[in-house]
């Protein structure tokens, strides 16, 4: 079992300035100083990491730079977040297109996990079939990270089709792959953390905590989420498999909101 940290909490979120004007180059992108960020996360005490695909393919050029970074800090890659719209048959051979080469690079570097948000709200909102075309999308992803030998799961996120119980409930009995659930995305869509994983146990590939004041994502512990009552529900499971800490979007400290999630870890899980 691993316990990994997330380094989208040390620099806002953005995507990629040609995603403007071309669907392949969408991408999410933390602005943060990689090598900094994953210094401070190993001082802490976490070795392995998540990164947002913006991130993981800005070295696409030259993979070593990243192992080597990786090595220094004796840390690990575990999981890479990537989004796409999928709902639009016509742009998913560019978004397929930039999925691949995310796997690509993923698999240079030693990632287990790719964990994949997306189904875009059209501007008229979400419109029969809309499922069935994320779910068209990701069985296409599945066959991409099968040959680079990844595990594809879907992130059940806020702002997007499968954002509320019963949206997540259309697509997982949509679509058959993997879930990565995020117990505060849950929460904050609707969806209580623990009778999710209780429903969908045999699917899940790895665990996300985190904490959500009803407002932004907090440090665990200073939230509405009961992440030690999830942890305790999955070690009585006998769930055995990683978990991921991410604390993105928090407005105080990057350093500090790390700090606080490894304590409240401490006799937990670490």
């Amino acid at each position: 079992m691993k316990v990994g940290y997330m380094t989208n909490a040390f620099g806002p979120l953005v995507g990629a300035g040609g995603g403007v004007t071309s669907v392949k180059d969408i991408r999410y992108l933390t602005m943060c100083d990689d090598e900094d960020a994953l210094k401070k996360i190993t001082e802490i005490g976490f070795h392995s990491i998540e990164v947002l695909e913006g991130n993981l393919t800005g070295y696409s050029n030259d993979p070593k730079v990243l192992t080597d970074m990786l090595e220094k800090y004796h840390a690990d890659m575990m999981s890479v977040c990537v989004g796409a719209n999928f709902i639009y048959p016509d742009a998913l051979e560019d978004e397929l297109y930039h999925l691949e080469q995310v796997a690509d690079m993923g698999q240079k570097v030693g990632l287990q996990y790719f964990v994949v948000c997306g189904g875009a709200i059209r501007g008229k909102g979400i419109q029969p079939g809309d499922v069935e075309l994320l779910a068209k999308g990701l069985e296409e992803l599945q066959k991409v990270t099968e040959k680079y030998g990844l595990v594809a799961c879907f992130h059940p996120h806020l702002g997007s089709i499968a954002e509320k119980p019963e949206e997540i409930d259309a697509l997982f009995a949509a679509s058959d792959i993997a879930v990565c659930p995020d117990v505060a995305h849950l929460q904050a869509g609707g969806y209580d953390p623990i009778e999710f994983l209780d429903r969908y146990y045999d699917r899940i590939a790895f665990v996300h905590l985190k904490d959500w004041d009803g407002n932004s994502f907090v440090p665990m512990g200073t939230g509405k989420v009961d992440n030690a009552a999830v942890i305790e529900w999955l070690k009585r499971k006998g769930y055995e498999g990683d978990y991921l800490v991410e604390c993105d979007g928090y407005p105080g400290d990057p350093v500090q909101a790390c700090r606080t999630n490894y304590e409240y870890l401490e006799g937990k899980l670490i």
